[in-house]
């Protein structure tokens, strides 16, 4: 068991301070002592989903009673569609009932459902309760546990009704992965695939050269790449926290699509890494036919993601739905999407100039029975 505090992966410094987020192996055992170590001395209110908590959630539940921190448990079920307001209420009753307190903490174990509703809440029951995220899947630790994005949906579109709201510290274990499948696993590596292609050469490469090694979650590469993933979010949220220095934006590359297929297929039919891996592929598409990507580099992604067994197209997507939801997306200014476009591995450019035709023809090669996935 681990008893001593672990090194530190990265820190992220925002405009009120800063926050560590460690990771190594068997970190959910020492959550309690992290606690204490933050000032957090209870109550503390877990809130997780109904696959995490039996597998995950008791584990930090005893942590904490080990550390002498009293913790109650909020379940809810698991899936994108736990992301609600209806879910949100039914969470402040309970911390109302419970006398939840300005300085309690929430703590967050599970996806990034679980660390975005948590965050949602955590954000704005008593206008501001501290949170730690504990992520348990592959796309939260790298990428949806870091840097504050807390919301939930609308009908209309993913994370319409939202807040930036910094956690006190993220604790992410590799351990939590074992018990995830293959599918839940890909998924989640899709999210650092895209930083890589986006912002890390070195990390490519070490994709490609280790692509099953990852997949069967070989420790010693698998921790390396998680620590580097995650120093590549931190560092862009240090640089643009609330994403309005043109920075942040770039991790949205394959999520304008990846969203609107998400949402329009009512969060159900596609896990978030799964519509990243499709929304890449019509990025690149996108990105080649306006003369900024060359035709290997098209290759290179498709070629990796499919070692990963993430989806290139999405045939039992809605192209019309898909391109009707695009339009609602939260990048969208006076009516244009602004576009995160790939030109080369580390490369990138973000375009408002997109022709309607061609994302309508990038939206119909990716989506819908009649997807070809083909650059012509």
């Amino acid at each position: 068991m681990t008893t001593a505090l672990p090194e530190i992966a990265a820190t992220v410094t925002h405009s009120y301070g800063s926050y560590p987020i460690y990771s190594d192996w068997d970190l959910l055992d020492s959550v309690g002592s992290q606690l204490l170590e933050l000032g957090l001395t209870g109550p503390v209110y877990i809130i997780s989903d109904d696959r995490v908590f039996p597998l995950h959630g008791r584990r930090v539940q005893r942590s904490c009673q080990v550390s002498r921190i009293e913790a109650h448990c909020f379940i809810v079920p698991a899936g994108e569609p736990s992301k609600s307001l209806e879910l949100s209420e039914a969470i402040y009753s309970w911390l109302a009932e419970r006398k939840a307190e300005r300085g309690h903490g929430v703590l967050a174990v599970g996806g990034g459902v679980v660390g975005d509703l948590a965050g949602f809440v955590s954000a704005t029951f008593l206008r501001g309760m501290p949170l730690v995220q504990v992520p348990t899947s592959m796309a939260a630790m790298v990428d949806a546990s870091i840097g504050g994005k807390v919301a939930v949906n609308l009908p209309h579109g993913k994370n319409l009704v939202g807040s930036f709201y910094q956690p006190r510290a993220v604790v992410a274990d590799p351990s939590a992965l074992v018990t995830l499948g293959k599918r839940e696993l890909a998924e989640g590596w899709a999210e650092a695939i895209k930083a890589a292609f986006i912002l890390d050469p070195g990390l490519l490469d070490i994709f490609e050269e280790h692509a099953e090694d990852l997949m069967a979650l070989e420790p010693e590469v698998s921790l390396q790449v998680i620590r580097r993933s995650i120093a590549i979010k931190a560092g862009i949220v240090t640089e643009d926290e609330r994403e309005t220095l043109g920075r942040r934006i770039l991790l949205n590359y394959g999520h304008t699509v990846g969203h609107a297929l998400e949402a329009s297929t009512g969060y159900g039919r596609y896990m978030h890494g799964e519509g990243v891996s499709v929304g890449m592929m019509a990025a690149a598409f996108i990105s080649y036919h306006m003369g900024l990507l060359s035709e290997e580099v098209f290759h290179r992604q498709q070629r990796l993601l499919q070692r990963f067994d993430l989806p290139l197209t999405a045939p039992d997507g809605e192209p019309e739905l898909v391109l009707q939801t695009m339009s609602m997306d939260k990048k969208t200014v006076a009516g244009s999407i602004r576009w995160v476009l790939l030109e080369n591995v580390g490369k990138t450019a973000v375009r408002r100039d997109v022709p309607p035709e061609l994302v309508e023809t990038a939206v119909r090669t990716f989506v819908g029975r009649d997807a070809t996935g083909r650059l012509s």
